[in-house]
């Protein structure tokens, strides 16, 4: 007799499937559960009452609660608990307070909390904003005979740092603790992050006994808040292990100092070992995209985006907006914007500062109309992106409109930038006494961008006597702003007044005023060059030198002239 020695499968693929319990047959099992529970009379049994209870609640919050307020028996500290984390689980922190509460008072029995229930307890707390009652919490916590573990003290610590209280009660909470453990230090070390106090953090950071990922990137943060960039890299280029959130912070961290090359580099070094960006960090590089017209990386990012599948959320397609807006894509933002599933105001003032930016002002006030009509409430930024577009397309009286609409119609109490956007229209347009005017009715004092503003329309429209009065009282304003003395200087070049000029040359020196240096960039091939006046550290500056005198040379006479001319001008303003 021959025996197959083969083993035969038990059940094929489909009866597995189908022997899978579903969500329905786990409710029946558990009523079935519940129901034998009744009928042998161990529901007044407590730990099996609890077990019931513990089941419930992570099914249905309301049928718990029902089940919590017909215990026939003292509930004990773990039936309470399980109601409080019930609670907050479904989202519902002031009804876990609440049983909190209800537990304290009990009136059957004398019932202590146990070691979970704070834990609870302070993350309602957290979630509620509720600072009294956290340190009410605090206080029985203190008071109770039951000696709580370090875990208990830990949540404690997250609601002091989550609540915004000084970082001297986190502290004296931390000294409290017989063993800390990481969690212990990386609480203490997050209220010190916090609180800017970026000297306590590297205190606190050297006296670890050990760190893990958190404590090295709550470090980095740390740094990072306080505009300490090179010790932030040197944190990061420390850091055993990097996390997304390490990334983002560094690279975040450039993006608000203005370093926007290194940011990028940095997300380049980071795709290279093989991290996956999210939307947070995806913002900021689209943001650092976006200052240096870096549209070639921009596209990337966004094909980046389609091709993880990574959530587009109102933040997101703001950023993308702003990116495609600035690098002269307005098209291509204004697709984003139509495909963008929540658009919250800001994605709205995005858009609309695009299209400011682009002189496309009809185009802004029909989208403003859509707004309105979608009941979207405009804020300042939004009332301020519109005026804009009103300048840039020189729409004066679309934009005196929009601007009386604001005084008198919104809820909104316009600011010194709004006054100054319909300075900004009247000076455009060549309205320069009605801006003069304009000004004198202002309910705050005009701040020097304003008197720019109406300085640089006077130099655009040749009006010489207007522009010698804002001059000299923008220099009284400003007396230290080199922009102001540019401006100055072809008021005075206007009026051939250059010994005027070698004077206001002469003021600028006494006062130790320089002008600062005009920069700009262009990317080529996804690198972004930087180019500063005066500077010649790029490897390619002999050959761009040459490659414009090549062309200075096959300019005719009357560009020659017209180039001399601008030269002349620009010796001027330097």
């Amino acid at each position: 007799m021959i025996i197959s020695t083969t083993p035969k499968p038990l059940t094929n693929l489909k009866f597995q499937e189908k022997s899978r319990p579903k969500k329905r047959d786990t409710a029946i099992s558990l009523l079935q559960v519940h129901s034998l529970l009744i009928k042998t009379s161990l529901i007044h049994e407590k730990y099996a009452f609890g077990r019931l209870i513990l089941r419930y609640a992570s099914t249905d919050v309301n049928y718990t609660r029902k089940l919590f307020d017909t215990v026939s028996f003292p509930r004990n500290a773990f039936i309470y608990n399980t109601m409080i984390r019930a609670y907050l689980k479904c989202g519902n922190a002031r009804d876990a307070f609440l049983v909190y509460v209800q537990m304290v008072c009990e009136e059957e029995c004398v019932l202590y909390p146990d070691d979970f229930t704070f834990t609870f307890v302070f993350a309602a707390c957290s979630k509620l904003l509720g600072v009294f009652e956290g340190k009410q919490a605090h206080a029985q916590m203190v008071k109770c005979p039951v000696k709580f573990g370090t875990h208990s003290w830990n949540s404690l610590m997250d609601f002091y740092v989550k609540s915004g209280e000084m970082v001297s009660v986190v502290q004296r909470v931390f000294d409290g603790i017989e063993n800390p453990d990481i969690v212990s230090w990386n609480s203490l070390l997050d209220g010190y992050v916090k609180s800017g106090r970026v000297d306590e953090c590297t205190r606190v950071f050297d006296e670890m006994p050990c760190r893990d990922t958190v404590s090295w990137t709550m470090m980095l943060v740390g740094c990072v808040n306080a505009g300490l960039l090179s010790e932030a890299r040197y944190v990061f280029d420390e850091m055993p292990e990097r996390n997304v959130v390490s990334w983002s912070a560094m690279i975040s961290g450039y993006v608000k100092d203005g370093c926007w090359k290194e940011a990028l580099g940095l997300f380049k070094e980071m795709q290279v070992v093989g991290v996956l960006a999210d939307k947070v960090m995806l913002t900021s590089v689209l943001s650092a995209c976006a200052s240096l017209g870096a549209l070639d990386q921009g596209c990337w990012i966004h094909s980046y985006i389609d091709k993880h599948g990574i959530e587009v959320d109102a933040h997101l397609s703001t950023a993308l907006v702003d990116m495609y807006s600035k690098c002269g894509r307005v098209e291509v933002a204004l697709d984003v914007f139509w495909r963008a599933p929540d658009k919250k105001v800001f994605l709205w003032n995005s858009i609309l500062g695009g299209l400011a930016m682009h002189s496309r002002g009809k185009e802004a006030l029909t989208l403003f109309s859509e707004m309105l009509d979608g009941q979207i409430i405009p804020n300042e930024i939004t009332f301020i992106c519109v005026l804009a577009a009103c300048s840039h397309s020189g729409l004066v009286d679309d934009g005196l409109r929009i601007f009386h609409s604001l005084v008198k119609e919104s809820d909104i109490t316009p600011t010194v930038e709004h006054y100054g956007c319909v300075v900004d229209i009247l000076s455009r347009a060549g309205l320069l006494k009605d801006a003069r005017q304009f000004i004198n009715t202002m309910p705050m004092e005009a701040n020097g961008s304003i008197w720019r503003t109406l300085l640089g329309s006077c130099k655009l429209y040749g009006d010489f006597e207007l522009g010698m009065e804002v001059g000299r009282i923008l220099i009284e304003l400003e007396p230290l702003n080199d922009a102001n003395y540019v401006l100055m200087s072809n008021i005075y070049a206007i009026g051939n007044r250059w010994d005027d000029v070698g004077t206001l040359r002469r003021i600028m020196k006494a006062r130790g005023v320089r002008k600062s240096p005009g920069c700009s960039s262009i990317e080529l091939d996804g690198v972004v060059h930087e180019f500063i006046a005066g500077d010649s550290l790029h490897p390619q500056s002999q050959d761009i030198c040459e490659l414009l005198d090549k062309l200075a040379r096959q300019f005719s006479v009357t560009q020659k002239d017209e180039l001399y001319h601008f030269l002349l001008s620009c010796q001027l303003e330097s």
